[in-house]
């Protein structure tokens, strides 16, 4: 067995590891009528992170809208073939598909196309431009729940959006339920066990029969799940692939900070 072999394998142990502990401490996630908003740095991380979450939503007629942060064109850097702008245009009908299978409308698609890779070096003009149209949708489609990736998930885009959609919220009036989905964090699980600790507690959610949706959801981003020719290997690592087939999602709840008494919004610390 080479090293990266046995590294792989310690991963995938450290993983059902981490599974056992959140199903035996996880708590019930418990179903709320209303509106729902799933924000994902890049086109997969809605899927990977909550797309049970969504088809049990949309099959039971709740609404739900899906905002993509980035356009996720850096996901194949050095393609022999393919440029950032095609890898973009693929991932956002990838998007499109993949919902239409969850049961989301186009009409409830968002795509703010900030470039992929720059969330976490927005200039401060920027990174307040993209707050500001962060709060109008916000303001717009008034939810009642908010599902956004974990602020300690191990990539820069995750935590930047994390704290740009935080910062949103404290300039809202309304103040919803605001729960964390890991995605990154499967692949290092030390993340999930940072935020089932700094959290308190797993919400579980059984997928039951709309596993198989949430499978044939991610089957359809097919430029980060498969090779790309000439590539021999996808891009997604197999460890990111796995939630699919897991029989349950995990959430990690989060209370916003009150706004700052000088108006600011200010990364939340946790």
């Amino acid at each position: 067995m080479t090293r990266t072999d046995t590294k792989r394998r310690l991963r995938q142990i450290a993983i059902r590891l981490c599974r056992g502990l959140l199903r035996l401490w996880g708590r019930c996630y418990v179903f709320k009528d209303g509106m729902t908003v799933v924000f994902a740095p890049h086109q997969d991380d809605e899927t990977i992170g909550c797309g049970g979450l969504i088809a049990r939503k949309r099959h039971e007629g709740l609404p739900v809208h899906v905002v993509f942060i980035t356009d996720g064109c850096l996901s194949h850097p050095e393609h022999p073939e393919l440029t950032p702008v095609d890898i973009a245009e693929i991932r956002r009908t990838e998007a499109f598909n993949a919902l239409a299978v969850l049961g989301v409308e186009s009409s409830a698609i968002h795509f703010l196309n900030e470039r992929d890779g720059s969330l976490s070096q927005l200039g401060r003009a920027k990174r307040d431009a993209l707050v500001g149209k962060l709060a109008a949708l916000l303001d717009d489609i008034r939810p009642d729940e908010i599902f956004l990736p974990c602020h300690h998930d191990g990539s820069d885009e995750h935590t930047a959006t994390f704290t740009c959609v935080s910062d949103a919220l404290r300039h809202s009036p309304r103040q919803p339920e605001v729960w964390q989905y890991p995605v990154w964090a499967w692949w290092k699980p030390y993340f999930l066990l940072k935020n089932l600790f700094l959290s308190g507690a797993a919400h579980r959610l059984p997928m039951e029969d709309f596993q198989p949706l949430k499978f044939r959801a991610l089957e359809c981003y097919r430029s980060q799940a498969q090779p790309t020719s000439p590539w021999n290997t996808s891009v997604l690592p197999a460890e990111l692939r796995a939630p699919g087939e897991f029989a349950e999602e995990y959430f990690f709840g989060f209370n916003l900070p009150a706004p700052a008494k000088n108006g600011d919004a200010k990364p939340p610390v946790i």
